[in-house]
């Protein structure tokens, strides 16, 4: 006969379940309960975290209509109900890792060093476990001393009793501990649902964001070049056609509110380029305006960088065609 509480434990899940958007299935193995507590008080906010038996985690996929689900169940796992998005709730998860010492048959993540220094332990038969385990240890001043940085596992060995035993009583944490997101359960609203598995839910993050950025640049690019309007490109195309046409308008003379001003600054500039070249005849105002301009350009000369490359002089043709426009223009101004 099936206990009751089974019943009630499978009813309360396949409620959850349907009253969450999500629902993560964590590995919870080799998670102490000192470390798996302070884990679920640190991401409990907003948070549903669920541990019972698998074959109950499966009926009550089973009555969800979720049976594909139950598939990435493997080993010692919990379920957390919420309404983050799955990829927010791996993110969480990782966040909230906490530091501990190896256990005796875990892999090395990394080279692990005993880094040189006193110890907290008196003389004794503690002394014989450190070297043991690999730690060059000496007895120094009444105390047990690690005279060298001691390198006792490279990454991938695997951790032994003994190293284990020594590492936990000098307090040394090269692991990191936590629940691990193995698959998630997401229910779309007028989409199909969708299970990820651990693999899915693994994404660089970086690199994500820059192919949206590349993919938003390329859709700008041709919406903007095909003259596609719409509310992304519409300003830039508007701007560009008032600069395409301001500047017909200035090179073909047409007058208007848009272009007298650069017009008249253009003329003003080919002026004073043309009188300077022959002051004498130039009245007193003109050459007060020369060399006020003079003036400036001096003064602009001194604040240069260093290091600035000189403007390539121009050809002697270019010059004789800039008097003309010159000329022209002066011409334009005084009848």
């Amino acid at each position: 006969m099936v206990a009751e509480w089974k019943y009630k434990e499978v009813e309360d899940i396949a409620n959850k379940v349907s009253e969450h958007r999500v629902v993560g299935l964590v590995s919870i193995v080799g998670i102490p309960s000192r470390q798996f507590q302070q884990i679920r008080r640190n991401i409990g906010k907003g948070l549903d975290i669920k541990i019972t038996r698998n074959r109950l985690m499966r009926r009550a996929f089973e009555k969800s209509n979720i049976n594909a689900f139950g598939s990435h169940i493997q080993g010692p796992c919990g379920l957390i109900f919420t309404n983050q998005n799955p990829f927010k709730l791996r993110k969480l998860l990782e966040a909230n890792k906490v530091a501990a010492a190896p256990r005796a048959g875990s892999i090395a993540p990394k080279d692990i060093v005993v880094p040189a220094g006193d110890t907290p332990f008196a003389p004794g038969p503690v002394i014989g476990e450190l070297q043991k385990a690999g730690v060059k240890a000496q007895i120094k001043g009444g105390k047990i001393v690690v005279t060298e940085n001691s390198r006792v596992a490279k990454e991938g060995d695997i951790i032994s009793e003994d190293l284990a035993s020594v590492l936990a009583r000098m307090d040394i944490k090269v692991t990191e501990i936590g629940m691990d997101l193995i698959g998630a359960y997401e229910k779309i609203e007028g989409e199909e649902d969708i299970i990820y598995s651990a693999d899915s839910l693994i994404i660089d993050e970086s690199k994500f964001r820059g192919d949206i950025q590349s993919a938003y640049q390329g859709a700008f690019n041709l919406a903007f070049n095909a003259r596609i309007y719409n509310s992304e490109v519409i300003v830039s195309l508007i701007q560009n056609a008032v600069f395409g046409a301001r500047n017909l308008a200035v090179n073909a003379g047409v007058l208007n509110k848009e272009t007298i001003p650069l017009l008249l600054s253009k003329a003003h500039v080919q002026m004073i380029s043309l009188a300077s070249r022959i002051p004498d005849g130039c009245d007193d105002e003109l050459k007060g305006v020369i060399g006020s301009a003079e003036k400036a350009k001096v003064k602009a000369n001194k604040v240069e960088k260093k290091g600035e490359k000189p403007k390539e002089e121009k050809p002697e043709e270019e010059e004789e065609k800039d008097e003309e426009e010159a000329a022209a223009g002066l011409a334009g101004l005084f009848g």
